[in-house]
């Protein structure tokens, strides 16, 4: 699905809040939190946060994804103005849209983090960052991958925090985790998590 008018001006409410999204490549195995700066001629232009060691890979790939809360875009193309990674409008496609869900992002000083008890063991109580929440699902922060949120894991009774309040109580499947590096290069791992339907 090629891009639309209400695409656009989510891609420019990004440019206005200076939010946060994410760059990755089909082949390098890392994904990359950026921003977008502007769009003008028909360009999206990120700010580049690929270091070096991975800049191999992104020249390498076929196709480029950008995913800017609940929608996710692809691209054939993506050019540099030798400072910048540029999109060209043309060439960017809707592949995935879950907008009906309205995903809030959060940075580490908003203070949103959830509360929950190990389920292996059934007792250590985990306390993590929240990245983004919807009415459907979270995704958190954790230094790095672990067994512990494979795909299919159930977490029971998480607690979500905001301003050290709880909001809301909630079970979650795990759903994925994937490495990210973050806009000053450090690397961790977000983890989703899908709500279980209430009963």
């Amino acid at each position: 699905m090629s891009i639309d008018e209400a695409a656009l001006e989510l891609i420019q409410e990004c440019v206005q809040r200076k939010s946060l999204v994410y760059f990755s490549t089909d082949v390098a195995q890392i994904v990359f939190q950026t921003q977008i700066l502007w769009v003008r001629h028909r360009m999206v232009t990120l700010a580049n946060s690929v270091p070096p060691e991975h800049i191999g890979k992104v020249v390498d790939s076929k196709q480029f994804f950008l995913k800017i809360q609940a929608v996710r875009f692809v691209s054939d193309r993506l050019v540099s103005d030798g400072v910048h990674l540029q999109f060209p409008l043309e060439s960017l496609r809707v592949i995935e849209d879950n907008r009906n869900a309205k995903r809030f992002i959060f940075d580490a000083n908003e203070r949103v983090y959830v509360e929950m008890v190990n389920p292996i063991d059934q007792e250590t109580i985990l306390r993590k960052v929240v990245l983004d929440l919807s009415s459907s699902g979270l995704s958190i922060r954790t230094p790095t991958q672990s067994q512990l949120y494979r795909p299919g894991q159930t977490f029971q009774k998480m607690r979500i925090f905001m301003d050290g309040r709880v909001t809301q109580e909630v079970d979650a499947q795990v759903v994925y985790q994937q490495i990210f590096l973050n806009q000053k290069g450090k690397s961790y791992c977000q983890v989703g998590f899908k709500f279980d339907p209430s009963p």
